[in-house]
């Protein structure tokens, strides 16, 4: 098992209670830590695009009084990862086709830059942990974990662009994007999407800017296609508890 197998608890239900910070971010206040575990959920999948958001049952889980839940609900609806409806409540944040189709097309030009930057600045340990990162990925069916991993991926080569404005850019968009990463894999994609991550991982090794960023922008077209695909052949909202699939009409 990874080392780093505790940020990404295989039980759904336990996620949200112990799930880490993401990144090297480390919370400060009990309001920001809520939204940091509920933050980390949404981006592995554990609540997925149109899910309500039980208030109640997440204090409950972390331990905490609703106050510094609603406080992070708060926060994660400015990130728009969560969206609050009148009289019903909170939602994760659900993106029509046409969002998804732009987001992606965004996210492939700034991922590409970042790509091509980043083969300036590789350093040998990033590259191992690359090839780290691929080795478990390929290796794990806990689609949670494989989540995190690819947040950690991503991450890696945003870290040696040495680009923090660009960084941060690509990070917000693909933290709106994240919730729908979990029907990619549903769907059966995960051996395609790690394969597409080689190639990126390969022209990094190779220290081909051109090659990384040709990958980095093909990966985020076809993953958009795929989701979209998806999304248009099931008509409904999938949900993902304790390992039982749900669909909702």
């Amino acid at each position: 098992m990874s080392p780093d197998a505790g940020r990404y608890p295989n039980s759904s239900e336990s996620l949200v209670s112990q799930a880490g910070p993401a990144g090297d971010y480390v919370p400060q206040t009990r309001e920001e830590l809520v939204a940091d575990r509920l933050r980390r959920a949404i981006l592995v999948g554990h609540f997925l695009p149109g899910e309500k958001l039980d208030q109640g049952l997440i204090a409950q889980q972390m331990g905490v009084s609703i106050i510094p839940v609603r406080e992070a609900i708060r926060t994660l609806t400015a990130e728009d990862l969560v969206s609050l409806v009148p009289h019903k409540g909170a939602f994760v944040t659900e993106r029509t086709p046409e969002e998804l189709e732009e987001l992606h097309f965004i996210l492939g030009i700034l991922e590409g830059a970042a790509f091509s930057a980043a083969i300036d600045h590789i350093a040998n340990d990033q590259i191992e942990t690359l090839a780290r990162i691929l080795q478990e990925a390929e290796s794990s069916s806990d689609f949670e974990y494989i989540l995190g991993l690819n947040q950690d991926f991503h991450r890696t080569i945003y870290t040696a662009c040495q680009r923090p404005q660009l960084a941060q850019m690509i990070q917000r968009i693909h933290n709106k994007l994240a919730a729908y990463y979990r029907l990619y894999l549903d769907a059966g994609y995960k051996s395609e999407a790690w394969a597409e991550h080689r190639k990126m991982y390969e022209a990094c090794l190779r220290h081909d800017g051109a090659g990384a960023s040709e990958a980095a922008q093909r990966h985020s077209q076809h993953v958009c296609n795929k989701v979209l695909s998806v999304l248009q052949h099931t008509g409904a909202k999938t949900r993902v508890k304790d390992g039982i699939k749900h669909d909702e009409k």
